[in-house]
């Protein structure tokens, strides 16, 4: 099993019911594969750097899942003729190593604080 980690634009007209039940499916397909979803960050709105299928903001969504490589390709071809899907991008990511997004986001308060 190999560690990825995807980000997924969702269109900003989505509501929230519409969102949660496309990660729901997602983290089906991955069980599904026999894969094992780690964790999943909802970062909500936020304004892109461009515009994507005329859209200037977006539903942003991170998902870090283990799964074999072999089985890679039913995960990204849900996302071919998803309406709702804006962009996403996978990358692999070393899941020993990598840092989960809740110590992340408090090292990061912690930063600016006097010791």
């Amino acid at each position: 099993m190999k560690g990825y980690e995807t980000l997924i634009i969702f269109d900003p007209t989505c509501s929230n019911d519409d969102i949660e039940q496309e990660i729901s499916k997602i983290t089906e397909i991955i069980s599904n594969e026999q894969g094992k979803v780690i964790e999943v960050n909802r970062w909500g709105r936020k304004k892109m750097a461009y515009g994507v299928k005329k859209r200037d903001t977006g539903i942003f969504v991170v998902l870090q899942f283990t799964l074999a490589p072999g089985k890679i390709k039913t995960f990204t071809d849900y996302f071919k003729f998803n309406n709702l899907v804006l962009r996403n991008n996978l990358v692999n990511i070393d899941i020993e190593t990598e840092i989960p997004y809740s110590q992340y986001e408090n090292e990061t308060q912690d930063v600016g604080k006097k010791v």
